[in-house]
């Protein structure tokens, strides 16, 4: 089980008995911080999205300024979570996946917007910032000491850097493996972890999770490491009670970021990954050290009937990395289940990762695109049929999300195009005819997940299958090295934005995001 915020690590240690090989470990190579000093001018201009790695230091309270003319029917808070710290005592994180949680929060609303930005005071953070140097240990990045320090996996603390959720006017900030930590909606003044109602202990949490527009369901997966990896499904109902919770051993290693949700199932999509353990749990290497890609396993695919308790269907087919699933539903006897795959992801693991080598002001590799793909599903017949719905270079798929779990005619991607090193574009692919809509910011501006803002009744939204809308999506400049939150009309996205939030500073690399339409209680917004 999660204890205060580990990887099990007394299960991990019972793996390894008495070891007294470990003192002659000692002084093995491992994979720590990295040495750090800041990028130079000269950095920034050779590599652009290298505002994307650097820390933003500081918390803001403001009202930008506004370039265009703000929606009339767009009121509410965007919520937004990710990495925001990556240095301390001139040592560096070695991904960019890692990092301190910070939440930002533009609240919109009568022709103004208010910008703040917090990180999440978790333990983590405030025993190392007190300390003024890293303690644990993180996804790629080792903590100090050795083998000796890292010795069973290491201690991984919440990070809270990964998604944000409004529910019941509480808001959320998630990381992998861990319980979240509650924040204001207001000021995102951090309340503390909170274990949603349920024991401390009782289920384990990761960063995705899903909220089913018809039932209210709180829908949960988490993943337990043990000698056998454990899954944990939990629902919460609408009313905030435990509706159910199942554990379940996989088949085989697996780490799964995130899934897929219907009216009657929950898919889990298994890539095939291969854990060197040995050298994690000896303290030799991070986590993501010890991953490697393993194709010719094909993947795995487990579909659960979220009404019962029998086992999962066990589907196979070929190997395809998903990082993230745009939607999923019911088609007769079938399940479509959209998503973007990759046929490697050399991004993330491999000689020399993207991901990693920015951290060290390198490009890296990025060969692979992220694909936008749809799995028909059939479990009464054990098959798999994949298709391609559009090609190019893909990723943080967002689908309207009073349509989750239902048929869809439209997702919202972001995209890369050939030779950046990160997104520039948003894109709407029709699923039905793979049209692509799109608009691009321009070499060296970098956008993130297109959060989709449904228009309410009073905007003039028809049916959601209109899809009407605005995409709201961060931006950063690399040369102006600033960054923006910038809105667009759903319905004709080629036409560019129709507002831009213009910051007075930049922002790093921004995971997923969260729209909380305002209540007419709320009356003018912002505050």
């Amino acid at each position: 089980m999660i204890e205060e915020n580990k990887i099990s690590r007394r299960s991990f240690l019972s793996l390894l008995g008495a070891s007294a090989m470990t003192m002659t470990l000692a002084g093995c190579r491992t994979h720590g911080a990295l040495a750090h000093t800041p990028f130079r001018d000269e950095d920034f201009r050779r590599l652009p999205a290298l505002g994307l790695a650097t820390s933003l230091t500081e918390e803001f309270d403001y009202s930008p300024r506004v370039e265009g003319t703000l929606p009339a029917g767009l009121r509410g808070t965007l919520y937004r979570n990710g990495p925001g710290l990556f240095e301390r005592e001139g040592l560096r994180k070695r991904c960019l996946l890692d990092g301190d949680g910070m939440v930002q929060a533009f609240r919109i609303g009568e022709g103004q917007v208010r910008y703040r930005n917090r990180f999440v005071r978790t333990r983590k953070y405030n025993e190392e910032s007190a300390a003024g140097k890293f303690l644990y240990s993180t996804w790629s990045t080792q903590a100090p000491g050795g083998v000796l320090a890292n010795l069973g996996g290491g201690t991984f603390q919440n990070q809270a850097g990964i998604t944000v959720v409004v529910r019941d006017g509480r808001l959320y900030a998630f990381d992998e493996f861990n319980p979240p930590y509650e924040l204001d909606p207001l000021t995102l003044d951090t309340r503390g972890e909170n274990w949603l109602g349920l024991a401390r202990g009782a289920t384990v949490f990761s960063a995705h999770s899903k909220l089913d527009p018809r039932t209210g369901d709180w829908i949960f997966f988490g993943l337990e490491f043990e000698r056998a990896i454990k899954l944990h499904l939990t629902v919460l109902g609408a009313d905030g009670a435990l509706k159910m919770h199942r554990v379940t051993e996989l088949p085989r290693f697996a780490y799964i970021h995130d899934f897929f949700i219907t009216e009657r199932h929950i898919l889990l999509n298994l890539h095939p990954l291969e854990m060197k353990v040995w050298g994690f749990l000896l303290g030799r290497r991070s986590m993501i050290d010890s991953m490697r890609w393993r194709p010719e396993w094909g993947n795995l695919i487990l579909v659960f009937d979220r009404a019962g308790d029998a086992e999962p269907v066990q589907l196979r087919t070929e190997a395809s990395w998903m990082w993230h699933s745009l939607n999923a539903y019911e088609l007769g006897d079938e399940i479509v289940a959209d998503f973007v795959g990759y046929r490697d992801p050399d991004h993330f693991l491999g000689e020399d990762p993207a991901l990693f080598a920015i951290m060290e002001g390198r490009q890296g590799s990025y060969e692979n695109p992220g694909e936008l793909r749809r799995y028909i599903l059939s479990p009464r017949t054990g098959k798999v049929r994949q298709e391609l719905l559009a090609s190019g270079d893909f990723e943080f798929p967002f689908v309207n999300p009073r349509l989750l779990g239902s048929p869809h005619d439209y997702g919202y991607l972001a995209c890369r195009p050939q030779g950046e090193p990160f997104f520039t574009a948003v894109s709407r692919v029709d699923s039905r005819t793979g049209k692509i809509d799109s608009f691009d910011f321009g070499p060296g501006v970098y956008c993130s997940e297109p959060v989709f803002a449904p228009k309410p009744p009073s905007a003039g939204a028809g049916s959601d299958r209109e899809e009407a809308g605005w995409i709201l999506t961060q931006i950063y400049d690399g040369q102006a090295r600033k960054s923006a939150l910038a809105i667009l009309d759903a319905q004709a996205l080629g036409d560019g934005p129709v507002a831009r939030v213009l910051l007075g500073h930049h922002v790093p690399l921004g995971f997923h995001g969260f729209w909380q339409q305002a209540t007419p209680a709320q009356g003018g917004m912002p505050s």
